[in-house]
């Protein structure tokens, strides 16, 4: 049997082929700021796996009050990791790079990213749902996990609004005016598109 490593282990020979800037390459500063909008992006969406995998068995009850807060905790601070990978593409990404590179994406729209508009769908259900029969602890660590969603939307607004300023969104939206409403709105569904490779809606 072949000794497992590091690369192995975290088949990182698959993991590091798989970003695809539509970019030529002889255009190489616009290339390489694409390739850093997708590695971004693709780290986002592997983080958020994780964040749904603590907030499924949430929801599914499986958890003692110890592993309750353990799973909130870790889902909200994961949640603060992607705001932060906002915060480094609005300080890393030129908008002028975005912007010569931003219609190459055609029909791809954050709209389409089901795992954020399970994360908002799913969210909204734990802090909702059986408040009642919630310890005041519980409670707690469920308003910090929806505060921290809350937190991501409004840094993404911020990044949109310094990518796009007043372009048309995504999806068929009216860009940040949308995304704006989608704060306070009941339809986390259609909250789904502050996520997403476009960053235009």
């Amino acid at each position: 049997m072949t000794a497992m490593t590091y690369s192995t282990y975290l088949h990182l020979d698959e993991l590091l082929s798989l970003q695809h800037p539509l970019t030529p390459s002889d255009q190489q500063d616009v290339h390489d700021s694409e390739r850093l909008f997708i590695v971004v992006h693709q780290a986002s969406e592997t983080l958020l796996s994780q964040v749904l995998t603590d907030l499924r068995h949430i929801e599914a009850d499986r958890c003692t009050s110890q592993c309750f807060a353990h799973r909130v905790d870790r889902a909200t601070r994961l949640i603060h990791a992607l705001e932060g990978q906002l915060s480094l593409l609005h300080n890393t990404l030129r908008r002028t790079d975005f912007l010569l590179f931003r219609d190459r994406f055609g029909s791809a729209s954050g709209l389409q990213s089901t795992q954020f508009r399970e994360l908002f769908t799913l969210t909204e259900r734990l802090t909702r749902r059986d408040v009642a029969h919630r310890s005041v602890t519980e409670l707690e660590h469920l308003m910090r996990l929806r505060a921290a969603v809350q937190d991501w939307r409004r840094t993404h607004i911020k990044l949109v609004a310094h990518m796009i300023g007043d372009l048309p969104g995504s999806g068929n939206t009216s860009g940040i005016e949308y995304l704006a409403r989608q704060l306070d709105g009941p339809a986390p569904g259609d909250a789904a598109a502050a996520a997403g490779p476009r960053t235009r809606s």
